[in-house]
């Protein structure tokens, strides 16, 4: 037995607490008492191991959330206790109540429960934080990238008055700080805000090595060809350019594929807008809304389509993207901020603008050349079996963070 694993065995069992909100695929877990996971492999792939390990005792989950009723699987109950925080959704008092209320209720739990880790995730670390300093226990961050590239020029103050837990996440000394490295750029916000006293951990995310064999068909009749974007509908993933590209070439004559926009709905509006903006083109036979679709039947869809797409501003290095290479998809995908550099290049259809002709060129280019489509394959299968964690390793390694 390796030495790591003898180690982990002989620690003493410990009880933590988390404090999360209730990230995309975890609703069923949470609310209907299902193990299953329908997104964000980047939380689920931890979380769930997380409840296995063997140094855990106790879990204290501070789930900041509604007041929806929580209903956990029943595997769980004797090992999970669950607080339900409200999100403070209504005002800045209603949220600073909130928040307060999250400390008083972390401290008493840490006491209670005789806790020895506490654990952050998303820019609810910010509230760990001073749970942390007041409990005297350093507790652990985890951010799944971040926006704050985009006002990193501005003084502290004022990104501490816009986005003050995401600031504290940075700021405070802890236990450690994991940002995903998905292009959004958390190292370079970390040199401008952070503290010598928070170690800082910059990792890729993993992704399952046997991703194929792992795929599921939908209960869906698929055409031989089509297209597909996979991705939380959320306005910052930009499926909007892709439309816009798509009726370029209607316009122009094209005769593509039946394209599938496929993702858990995050903004009900942006969803709106884009189905009237199909309506709109006059597009509903070509393009189709897939909403909620368990991660194993969007990785079918992701292998057996001709054409993937990552479009948005600064994030594309995230999870989608990975998994796509894994799969050897050729992918279209935006690189207009450096956020894919660390990429090769030939792994996937690289654009440096947004411009929706660029993009219709492309999908153009790619539909009409196949050789280029299996050279994006071949390059993308060989980067990411050379450069991606599996996904255990990569899980194991972030829990180990959280918990020696």
């Amino acid at each position: 037995m390796p030495l790591k694993n003898i180690m982990k065995n002989k620690q003493a069992k410990m009880n933590i607490l988390i404090l999360t909100g209730v990230p995309t695929g975890t609703r069923s877990f949470f609310y209907e008492a299902k193990k299953e996971s329908r997104g964000m492999p980047a939380f689920n792939n931890v979380f769930y191991r997380l409840l296995e390990d063997e140094r855990v005792d106790k879990i204290l989950i501070m789930l900041w959330q509604p007041t929806e009723e929580i209903n956990i699987p029943k595997e769980y109950q004797n090992k999970i206790v669950v607080y339900s925080i409200k999100d403070g959704v209504n005002g800045l008092f209603d949220k600073i109540a909130s928040v307060a209320r999250a400390v008083r209720i972390g401290r008493k739990l840490v006491k209670k429960y005789d806790v020895q880790k506490i654990i952050g995730f998303g820019g609810l670390g910010g509230i760990t934080a001073i749970i942390g300093k007041k409990v005297k226990i350093p507790d652990f961050r985890r951010l799944y990238g971040t926006f704050l590239i985009n006002e990193i020029n501005q003084p502290k103050w004022k990104i501490f008055l816009r986005h003050p837990l995401e600031y504290l996440c940075y700021r405070m000394s802890g236990k450690g700080l994991l940002i995903t490295n998905d292009g959004t750029k958390g190292d370079k916000v970390f040199e401008k805000l952070g503290t010598p006293k928070l170690p800082f951990y910059f990792p890729l995310n993993g992704v399952d090595k046997d991703i194929i064999e792992k795929t599921e068909k939908p209960l869906i009749d698929l055409p031989k060809d089509f297209l597909v974007y996979v991705a939380r509908l959320d306005p910052w993933k930009q499926q909007n350019l892709l439309i816009e590209a798509l009726n370029i070439l209607n316009k122009k004559g094209v005769d593509f594929p039946k394209t599938y926009i496929v993702g858990a709905v995050s903004d009900s509006n942006y969803l709106e807008d884009l189905q009237k903006k199909v309506e709109k083109y006059h597009l509903s036979h070509k393009i189709e809304f897939i909403l909620g679709l368990p991660i194993r039947q969007a990785h079918y869809m992701l292998y057996h389509s001709k054409i993937s797409f990552s479009l948005y501003h600064t994030s594309n290095l995230g999870n989608v993207f990975l998994e796509s290479m894994q799969l050897g998809v050729p992918t279209i995908a935006i690189n207009d901020t450096g956020s894919l550099n660390l990429i090769d290049s030939e792994a996937y259809y690289e654009l440096k603008t947004n411009k929706i002709e660029k993009i219709a060129d492309a999908i153009y280019h790619l539909l009409t050349n196949e050789n280029e489509r299996l050279k994006i394959k071949q390059k993308a299968m060989a980067f990411a079996d050379c450069n991606l964690k599996p996904w255990k390793e990569r899980a194991e390694m972030e829990i180990d963070m959280m918990l020696l």
